[in-house]
């Protein structure tokens, strides 16, 4: 039987037989008061598949102060008949008492009682409480007179080592000590001492110890306590900390604007902390102007110097936006109204200003709020009167408000034609006693009844920058009436009932309204077409090529056009009352047989008249200032052009065209002009077309009209060919695509 001699036979007080192996992987813990194991039961013993001994227990005694020596020798605390109930999980033998090391053995167990008695079966252990982790991210920072600000994470909650907790924070104590580190929570010398039972509670928040001194250094300790009462007492959980005021590093400033409102006002402050700072001095404010307040610090602050003392920090209430208004917005002055008021309002607070823009037509005063707008002379006209305001205390200056001022002192001068063969026509109206006027001959001197009347006294000259010498065609009021055969015409120097503004100066549906002024160039157009003297006219040009490089001059640069061309006929025709313009001022054309310099009348003294040496002899004229209308080359003209349907006009400039954008005026009777119509649709009514040709170069209108719906294009005046068809109303036509060296072109400015 030598086989069976080597298995394990009964050890212990067993009843004898085979026994089991010891257990294995014994792993151990310990807490306060606590023993934890864990191990693997012993397999049953198998030979050729039989088994000679099976498990049925594992008994665990337990001896203080020696092993066991058998498993009757101590206290069993455990006796598992599952056979590795405690392989993957701990049993816990409690109780005990801390620091007292115990003694511990297993003694597997057979179906037949045979207990396995090894010394691999036995451990000791010696329970102790589990101090916990240490605190960290200890933080420190000022928090005001006598005080500094703690913050820390504590420890983890548990002290877990696989899988059992051995340890519990209960609370973590923090001892401030000045000259050392206390060493454990109960320092009898301490400063602050502090228990902290809510677990990280000051880990965003801070701790906030008081009473202590600016400037002075204290050791702060922290000490973890677990609920079994073990402190952890390691030197890491400690820092050093000095109580000081805490530092205002900003001084407030003012936030915002702030606008005069007639009310009392404060500003609101950026930076500004009332539990920080004290505020004092112009706190309240009513008028706009710079204020001072004053800033100190409370007990627990101080500026990031250190000092205390009060700052102060300007503040502004800003002036409102002034504004002037006036009721009402226009006046009118007639004779039965030789004054008119206006009443001044809005906010402002300056010093008030009026004045007029023509003390001609209207003087101003003053009286408070109210202003009184008188006539001058009963003079027809315009004025235009400015109030203004500079700034003053609350208020900006605001902007200038203005009333416009009519005065209808209205003068009607007025020419009748018969509809008889004579040129002549007949003075109505204010001018009906007027003489004729006498244009200069060979560069002399001349007169007109109209000199100072206006419209004609303001067709001047001035220097353009841009587009050279122009001459001035103010606004005038006319009516075109035909009776029969008959036609008058009436220019009013003011607004008149019955009356429309000159054909120029009308609404153009441009965007810009009526125009007070409009500019024609005293000359044809030269290089650069520009309105110069001493240089030759532009000529072999298309009507359209005039018109897209004038206009390249500037926007308010417009080759002129049928409006403006009849806008100065009627003057003429009010102020000569007679269709020959050429008996009137003189033949025109030059002596050469061709072009040549602007300039020729530059030397004229009077305004109108011919450089020849009487008004039968070809040389060169100009009407009111504008040289050339019916001498030397023609002048395209603009805003017209005729085809099948007949003379069609355009008024806004920007759509000029050869062939399109034009309203339909009437067919036209060419030949020598006897008989007119005049056009009845709106804002066409100065439009005047032939309807009969049977006069001549001596009888009813003397200057030729030329039409043909093949050649739209349209040009007026003279030429160099020195024939009779040239005249202030001879009216040509060419192809779009036509040039001459007899035709320039002339521009206009709507400014």
């Amino acid at each position: 039987m030598p086989i069976i001699g080597n298995f394990p036979t009964g050890g212990g007080s067993g009843s004898g037989g085979l026994t089991l192996a010891a257990v294995t992987n014994i792993q151990t813990l310990v807490s306060a008061g606590k023993v934890y194991v864990k191990w693997t039961d012993p397999e049953d013993l198998v030979v050729a598949g039989s088994t000679l001994a099976a498990w049925s227990g594992t008994l665990l005694v337990r001896k203080a102060g020696s092993a066991p020596v058998s498993r009757r020798d101590g206290t069993v605390v455990l006796d598992s008949k599952t056979r590795n109930a405690y392989k993957n999980t701990y049993f816990c033998d409690s109780g005990l008492t801390d620091g007292v090391q115990y003694f511990y053995k297993f003694f597997p167990y057979t179906t037949s009682n045979s207990y396995t008695d090894s010394e691999d079966d036995a451990f000791n252990a010696t329970p102790a409480p589990v101090p916990l982790g240490n605190v960290s991210a200890i933080t420190t920072s000022e928090a005001g007179n006598g005080k500094f600000a703690l913050k820390w994470t504590d420890p983890a909650a548990t002290v877990v080592s696989d899988g059992i907790t051995l340890a519990t924070w209960a609370n973590t104590t923090v001892v401030v000590k000045a000259g050392s580190y206390a060493t454990d929570p109960n320092d009898t010398d301490a400063v602050y001492r502090k228990v902290c039972t809510t677990r990280n509670q000051y880990a965003s928040t801070p701790l906030v110890v008081s009473g202590l001194t600016n400037d002075t250094k204290y050791y702060v300790s922290f000490f973890p306590t677990s609920t079994d009462g073990a402190v952890n007492t390691d030197a890491s959980n400690r820092i050093l900390a000095t109580p000081n005021r805490m530092k205002i590093t900003t001084v407030p400033s003012q936030n915002g604007s702030l606008t005069y409102n007639t009310k009392a006002q404060s500003p609101a402050w950026s930076n500004y902390d009332s539990a920080k700072l004290t505020l004092s001095g112009d706190t309240v404010k009513t008028n706009a102007g710079t204020y001072s307040a004053s800033f100190t610090p409370t007990d627990d602050y101080c500026w990031s110097d250190g000092s205390t003392d009060a700052k102060i920090v300007s503040w502004t209430i800003g002036k409102a936006a002034g504004t002037l208004t006036v009721n009402p917005t226009s006046v009118t002055l007639d004779k039965d109204h030789l004054t008119a008021t206006f009443t001044i309002g809005g906010n402002h607070d300056g010093t008030l200003s009026v004045s007029s823009s023509d003390t001609t037509v209207a003087s101003v005063s003053r009286s408070g709020n109210t202003v009184t707008v008188s006539h001058v002379n009963k003079k027809t006209g315009t004025a235009k009167i400015t109030v203004s305001c500079g700034a003053g205390t609350n208020y900006t200056a605001p902007s200038n408000a203005t009333v416009n001022v009519t005065a209808k002192f209205v003068t009607i001068y007025g020419v009748e034609w018969d509809g008889t063969s004579t040129t002549k026509w007949s003075r109505t109206d204010a001018s009906a006693g007027f003489t004729d006027p006498v244009p200069a001959v060979s560069n002399g001197s001349g007169s007109s009844p109209f000199d100072n009347l206006a419209p004609w006294s303001g067709m001047t000259k001035s220097n353009d920058a841009t587009a050279g010498v122009l001459v001035a065609i103010p606004k005038y009021y006319y009516k075109l009436t035909k009776s029969g055969n008959k036609l008058k015409l009436q220019i009013a120097d003011g607004p008149a009932d019955g009356f429309k503004v000159s054909p120029a100066h009308a609404n153009r549906g441009d965007g810009k309204g009526e125009r007070d002024v409009v500019y024609v160039g005293r000359y044809h157009c030269a290089s650069g077409y520009k309105s110069t003297t001493g240089v030759a006219q532009q000529v072999s040009i298309t009507r359209a090529t005039a018109r897209t490089n004038i206009h390249n001059l500037g926007a308010a640069y417009w080759q002129w056009d049928w409006a403006l061309n009849w806008t100065i006929k009627f003057l003429y025709l009010v102020e000569f009352a007679d269709w020959n313009s050429q008996a009137k001022i003189g033949y025109g054309c030059s002596a050469s047989g061709s072009k040549v310099n602007n300039g020729q009348t530059d030397a004229m003294k009077y305004h109108t008249g011919t450089t020849a040496a009487n008004r039968t002899t070809y040389g060169f004229t100009q009407y009111r200032n504008i040289e050339g209308l019916w001498d030397n080359v023609y002048d395209w003209v603009d805003g017209c052009y005729y085809n099948g349907s007949g003379l069609n006009v355009i008024m806004n400039p920007s759509k000029f065209s050869d062939s399109a954008n034009g309203t339909v005026i009437g067919s036209i009777t060419a030949g020598w002009p006897s008989a007119f119509d005049v056009c009845a649709t709106s804002g066409y009514e100065w439009c005047i077309r032939p309807t009969a040709a049977s006069g001549s170069e001596s009888t009813y209108l003397p200057d030729y009209w030329y039409f043909n719906s093949s050649n739209p294009c349209l040009r007026v005046g003279g030429s160099y060919g020195q024939g009779q068809n040239r005249g202030l109303f001879c009216v040509g036509y060419d192809a779009a695509s036509g040039t001459s060296s007899s035709i320039g072109c002339r521009l206009m400015k709507l400014s």
